[in-house]
């Protein structure tokens, strides 16, 4: 990256509402067609107080899981991006 104001670990939604950086690596980035129902999904599992919202505010959603303890998903409230 060029711009020394962005960071490898900057993210956010399609629409740009939402704007995040991670502050550590993640714990295990892994392809999880199965909950996540798209073909080309990548999730990326790291600890809530290791993400910095940096713009924008998230809605988060509750989904039923295999365990039975279902999971949470922070989406971008406008164009619905799972974060």
């Amino acid at each position: 990256m060029n711009d020394p104001r962005v960071s490898a670990f900057d993210g956010g939604c399609d629409c740009r509402h939402v704007r995040y950086r991670l502050t550590d690596t993640p714990l295990f980035v892994r392809w999880c067609q199965r909950e996540s129902g798209s073909a080309f999904a990548l999730n990326a599992m790291i600890e809530a107080d290791r993400v910095t919202l940096l713009h924008g505010d998230v809605a988060v959603v509750s989904t039923p899981s295999n365990s039975g303890r279902g999971q949470q998903i922070a989406r971008c409230p406008h164009c619905r991006i799972a974060l």
